[in-house]
């Protein structure tokens, strides 16, 4: 990366940039934030950096001021509706968005960005419309079919599935491996709402071959990081560091791989008006938990021997807690899906000592299938390989067995086969041991079931003969299967 000047104004910024200081990068940006120096366009670059960082607040505030010093672009706008959704906030991203849709009706791009916020607000007739708006000006678009698909439950025989299959067959060498892929996973669900299972299967593993080309991840790389992080945080480094952290009970973590339902218990927990919820996508507590590095033993016991007031622990904690307040308010309790949460459980545990865990787990053959067979839009890139998918699933398993066994108490799991079965009663339970309204909470699961039954237990027997390799993956990856 290129090195600002000095007197650059993001000089800052950028620096921290460098050094990977996740915690620095959002100091940085708030301090601009709060100057609010005439920065124009270069403001997306602050809200690039705070997506990336993961401080919400600290990402829409630079969007404001893009909006504020370049009102009369339209990707100021994007920017500003794009934060807010990443906030969760999709009901203020379709206000930000409705103006420029009005004054550019046949805009593709933003029929289509429009028809995902409408998506997330699960108004799911006028997304269609604004999806077959973008298919009109180019019956290509790969987004625009994905959306469609997901807005829609598909019927043998209709001309939407007959258009889809000869968008896919009809691309041509100069479309990208990711847009081929993403026709290809729409496909695949077009075809398992009509029952056609075989077909469906097909079009997953296509479609996983041509988006794994295009977003390739380094499996070795996340083994030998799991490695490192369960050889430090041991009993006796944890016993000696029991004392420290910050006493607060209002989060509850919840702790799952991709498809194990995490987004959706974390609404139902947080149907009560005293409890909220973060998005899946945050990384506030792994941004919190800057100051102490990589997690290695060096860099643990650096930072907890460092010069200053109190310790480094309770200091990460605070960090987490104010973060989280600032988006939230005042709240009794809070409910913190993160995807991140499996490698962060240690330094989660030690720095509130009074936070909970809800751990999902799942039927491997059920989940692996799931994962293969969905595109998720802020993956880690390990979700399109059979082999990548039982690996990681595998170290998934060791840390959180890992954090349950130092942490004892403190975990509740809950099996995906129990939720969609015995929804209510297995929400009351997960209510009473977070302490959530579990009257509310219950009633919030029965109206959500519909997700859950979406994607039932025994999926993978949709997959025919295409779950072989993934059973095969899973095995070599040490899992016991059924």
């Amino acid at each position: 990366m290129l090195q600002p000047r000095q007197d650059d104004p993001l000089a800052g910024l950028y620096n921290a940039v460098s050094r990977e200081d996740l915690l620095a990068m959002s100091v940085e940006a708030r301090a601009l934030v709060n100057a609010g120096p005439d920065l124009g366009s270069r403001w997306s670059e602050v809200a690039g950096i705070m997506n990336e960082a993961g401080d919400i607040a600290s990402l829409l505030g630079a969007c404001h001021k893009l909006v504020e010093q370049v009102p009369d672009d339209v990707q100021s706008h994007i920017w500003l509706a794009s934060a807010y959704a990443f906030g969760g906030d999709h009901r203020s991203a379709l206000q930000t968005l409705q103006p420029l849709l009005a004054a550019n009706p046949r805009d593709a791009g933003l029929n289509r960005r429009v028809g995902r916020i409408l998506l997330d607000l699960g108004l799911t007739s006028e997304a269609q419309t604004l999806f077959r708006t973008a298919l009109a000006s180019n019956g290509m678009d790969a987004l625009a079919w994905e959306g469609l698909v997901k807005a829609k439950t598909f019927v043998p025989g209709e001309d939407d599935l007959a258009q889809l299959e000869q968008a896919r067959v009809s691309v041509g060498e100069g479309v990208s491996a990711r847009d081929r892929g993403i026709l290809s996973y729409a496909l695949a669900k077009a075809y398992e709402d009509i029952g056609e299972y075989d077909i469906a299967s097909r079009r997953v593993a296509e479609a996983a071959a041509f988006y794994r080309a295009s977003a390739p991840f380094d499996v070795d790389q996340h083994e030998e990081g799991v490695r490192r992080i369960l050889d430090v945080y041991d009993s006796s480094f944890t016993g000696a560091n029991e004392e420290a952290g910050l006493i607060d009970s209002r989060p509850v973590f919840i702790i799952a791989p991709p498809s194990c339902g995490a987004s959706w218990l974390a609404s139902v927990l947080s149907a009560p008006s005293d409890v909220a919820a973060l998005p899946r996508t945050n990384s506030l507590f792994w941004m919190s938990a800057a100051p102490l590095g990589d997690q290695t033993r060096e860099h643990l016991m650096a930072a907890l021997s460092a010069p200053g007031e109190g310790n480094v622990l309770t200091g990460v904690g605070a960090a987490y807690l104010e973060y989280a307040q600032e988006l939230l308010g005042d709240v009794r309790r809070w409910i913190d899906p993160t995807s991140l949460s499996e490698l962060a459980g240690g330094a989660i545990g030690l720095c509130l000592p009074a936070a909970r865990f809800v751990r999902i787990s799942r039927d491997p053959l059920d989940q692996a299938w799931s994962i293969l067979k969905t595109r998720y839009q802020r993956a880690r890139h390990w979700t399109y390989h059979a082999d990548d998918i039982a690996r990681v699933l595998a170290a998934h398993n060791r840390l959180v067995a890992h954090w349950e066994t130092l942490f004892p108490g403190r975990f509740l799991t809950v099996r995906y086969e129990d939720l969609a079965a015995d929804t209510e009663n297995e929400v009351r339970r997960i209510a009473f041991f977070t302490g959530v309204d579990a009257d509310i909470a219950a009633d919030a699961a029965v109206q959500m079931r519909g997700v859950l039954e979406a994607d039932p237990a025994g999926v993978h027997q949709r997959a025919g003969a295409r779950i072989d390799p993934v059973r095969e993956a899973l095995l070599r990856a040490g899992f016991t299967l059924g």
